[in-house]
């Protein structure tokens, strides 16, 4: 897939550019240190991306700001006493050893992973997913069936995928709508909202104004849902702050 990498400065924000065949430009700033990247479609002029990046640069400098506050990242070392969460509530890891299935569950107030001995990290790391995954099929389906006759169009099929820069995404073709497995940490009204916005691009495949219309439509709030939930991904527990 052809690419196109570029670094440029607006105002006193540098930012990272990646021209690539994708329809619609997204930015990220990531942790720890709020560092800002663009992808955006072939063809797109630099001057476009200033465009793009002077609209949104108050919302940057928010987060950057909120990083810079904040202490460093730390990636989790999947150990006792870690704080985990699930849609927006915090829990203590327990890690206990068994001789039996490995498996997640949510007990006495803890997120409870039962592991072989000598589990790896990573092992543990994607028994957690697993059940992260789970939470959120079985939340999608109500969550949907209330939200497709409210925008007033059906999916024909959803899933769940780990996304590194997007809550969801669609195949306006096929109808077919995808999830960040990350949603299950956030606060449910976030997963509202991803449903919302998925659906409306089966409707309008833009960011344009007729989009927001529909949008604001179905969702009158939807901007402080957008807020709290384009916090960082290694944050989900905005929510439980508030």
């Amino acid at each position: 897939m052809p690419t196109r990498r570029l670094s440029i400065t607006v105002e006193d924000v540098e930012v990272e550019v990646i021209l690539k065949a994708i329809k619609h430009a997204h930015i990220r700033v990531s942790p720890p240190h709020g560092t800002v990247h663009v992808s955006a479609p072939l063809g797109t002029t630099v001057g476009e991306v200033r465009s793009i990046l002077l609209s949104r640069l108050g919302w940057i400098r928010t987060h950057q700001a909120r990083f810079a506050a904040s202490t460093t990242f730390v990636a989790p070392m999947m150990k006792t006493g870690e704080l985990h969460y699930c849609w927006g509530q915090p829990y203590p890891l327990l890690v206990r050893e068994v001789a039996n299935r490995a498996r997640a569950e949510l007990r006495d107030g803890q997120l409870v992973l039962a592991v072989p001995a000598g589990s790896s990290k990573d092992e543990r790391e994607r028994l957690l997913d697993r059940w992260y995954r789970r939470q959120l099929q079985l939340a999608i389906p109500s969550v949907l069936a209330h939200w497709e006759p409210v925008v007033g169009v059906q999916s024909s099929q959803w899933g769940v995928r780990k996304m590194r820069t997007l809550w969801g995404s669609c195949n306006i073709k096929a109808a077919r709508v995808w999830f960040n497995l990350d949603l299950a940490k956030k606060h449910p009204e976030s997963l509202d909202y991803v449903v919302v916005h998925e659906l409306t691009h089966l409707l309008e495949p833009s960011h344009g104004s007729r989009f927001a219309e529909l949008v604001a439509r179905a969702m009158p709030d939807w901007e402080g849902r957008h807020e709290r939930m384009s916090q960082s991904i290694f944050d989900p527990g905005i929510w439980a702050r508030r």
